[in-house]
């Protein structure tokens, strides 16, 4: 659309009648706009055609665009009315009534309807999913528990949104952890029981042991690491059934039999102990707000006093989870918070020199 030249206040009334009066709407470019008057002007070129009837507190009804300049204004009501429509149908499809439209900002989250449990028949696994607490007036340590841990990785989980590079450093090293146990146990779960197999093979039946009142417990975890702990459980707790089972048949000793099951018990307290010491650690008020942002140069002295705090709290946070490049199997960061340009940025942060990478919060 050609350029007009802008009508200046002071001039006369008629000086630009013939030209600006007889200048075509301008249309918009867009080939999908829809079929209404709003959306078909172009109303940022209208806006700057009429700047000076817009900008006066009294526009002059004699000015040669003054009808223009109200057909402008009806047309912005009517675009703040069909947006209005439009977010009050939820930018849904205009073959859709209103009233299904409607729906969509009335629904709840997703939630469980208390189905999910998990039966555990060993007081061992028992034990792990509630943890112990410290007998009061006794000095000691407590042992943190399957709940317990799911809250730690949960709030782990959380810090996640804040483009947290530790958070998701605790939540990859938990989810490889918790992992690797589950294979191990499965591992000797397969040895044994294709021994108690051969057995039967030979004409030996059995039964995996159980209990005659298991414990049912309801989970609704709020997060999916809740379940992978319920998982670990669930695994550790078949390990303890099959190891007394073959013990039972005189497959394996009963000094061998605890030992396999202590040693697995203390694998998965190492696991849990860790997810916990470490939201102890990046829930401290002065590190729950720690971002990525924290570590770009032009970062604030409170910034950088985070990460010289967490640092030392917690060692150098890997190199490839830092930009982004190893991420968590769950996390709820949604979208990248950073440019390209920022994340060159922290690709070329100095990794200080900190030691070995297993600190003792990694133990």
């Amino acid at each position: 659309m050609a350029t007009l030249p802008r009508l200046k206040s002071h001039s006369r009334p008629d000086e630009h009648a013939e030209t600006a009066a007889s200048v075509p709407l301008a249309r918009a470019s867009r080939p999908d706009a829809p079929p209404n008057i709003a959306d078909l002007v172009d109303l940022d070129a209208e806006r700057a055609l009429l700047s000076d009837l817009i900008a006066a507190d009294d526009p002059d009804p004699t000015h040669p665009l003054f009808t223009r300049y109200q057909r402008y204004l009806e047309r912005v009501d009517a675009l703040k009315r069909e947006r209005g429509l439009y977010a009050l149908r939820q930018e849904a499809d205009p073959a859709v009534p209103l009233a299904e439209a409607s729906k969509l900002p009335r629904m709840g989250q997703l939630s469980s309807d208390g189905g999910d449990r998990m039966r555990l028949h060993t007081r061992e696994a028992m034990r792990l999913f509630l943890g112990r607490s410290v007998k009061p007036g006794e000095a000691g340590y407590s042992m943190a528990g399957g709940k317990r841990v799911a809250a730690a990785l949960r709030a782990l989980w959380s810090l996640s949104a804040n483009d947290n590079p530790y958070a998701d450093w605790a939540l990859i090293e938990a989810t490889d952890r918790v992992v690797d146990l589950r294979q191990k146990i499965e591992a000797e779960q397969g040895a044994i029981m294709a021994t108690l197999e051969a057995m039967k093979a030979k004409g030996l039946d059995y039964a995996i042991l159980q209990s005659r009142e298991p414990a049912e417990l309801t989970l609704g975890f709020a997060s999916p690491y809740g379940y992978m702990v319920a998982l670990l459980l669930v695994e550790f707790d078949f390990l303890v059934r099959v190891v007394k089972s073959a013990v039972l048949r005189d497959l394996i000793g009963s000094i061998s039999g605890r030992e396999e099951i202590r040693r697995f018990k203390h694998q998965c307290l190492s696991v849990f102990h860790f997810a916990v010491r470490w939201q102890i650690v990046l829930t401290r008020p002065e590190l729950v707000t720690l971002s990525r942002i924290d570590f770009l140069p032009n970062a604030r002295d409170e910034a950088k006093c985070r990460v010289q705090d967490v640092r030392t709290s917690l060692g150098m946070v890997p190199r490839e989870i830092l930009v982004g490049e190893k991420q968590p199997r769950h996390s709820k960061r949604r979208l990248p918070q950073l440019s390209a340009a920022d994340l060159q940025l922290l690709n070329d942060v100095p990794l200080a020199e900190t030691g070995d990478a297993s600190l003792p919060l990694l133990d």
